[in-house]
């Protein structure tokens, strides 16, 4: 593999992408994007979440996959890698700025399903075991909590 093909975040963006869904009531749910380094719009919107609540609004949930550290090569001839990656998790916050604690976790699990031992692009994906999570914290300032899970790859 060339270094111009290493896009990891992408292959785990897209293990994700509308994969992922949030339930809203008893019999309405809505899947959520995941996007990858650099590809999130500034203002994230859900046509899914549109048609639940008929209004347009910023997503409120959403997937980031970044880059975390740098690439190491895992041979001496260059060709198989591998690195990191800081998945996270964002869900805005309720409207006494505390986290949606049902809903992250009901996000998480799903995560973990999609994600842990799983191949996507030419890139194989597993939870980093000495630090899988950091846990959930609201930001005031944007809305969101985030939630971030570490994630390993390697080619």
């Amino acid at each position: 593999m060339n270094l111009s093909d290493l896009t990891p975040d992408t292959a785990l963006a897209a293990l994700l992408d509308g994969k992922v869904e949030v339930q809203i009531s008893a019999t309405k749910k809505y899947p959520i994007h995941a996007y990858g380094q650099a590809q999130q719009p500034q203002t994230p919107e859900n046509p899914e979440q549109v048609k639940v609540t008929g209004k347009q609004e910023s997503a409120n949930e959403f997937i980031n996959a970044q880059w975390n550290g740098s690439v190491r090569s895992r041979s001496e001839r260059l060709g198989i890698y591998q690195g990191a990656i800081a998945l996270t998790i964002y869900c805005r916050l309720q409207s006494d700025n505390t986290a949606k604690k049902k809903r992250i976790a009901s996000i998480i699990e799903q995560v973990q399903k999609l994600v842990h031992r799983k191949r996507s692009q030419g890139f194989f994906f597993t939870f980093n075991p000495m630090n899988v999570i950091t846990p959930t914290t609201p930001n005031l300032t944007n809305g969101y909590s985030t939630t971030i899970l570490n994630v390993e790859w390697h080619t």
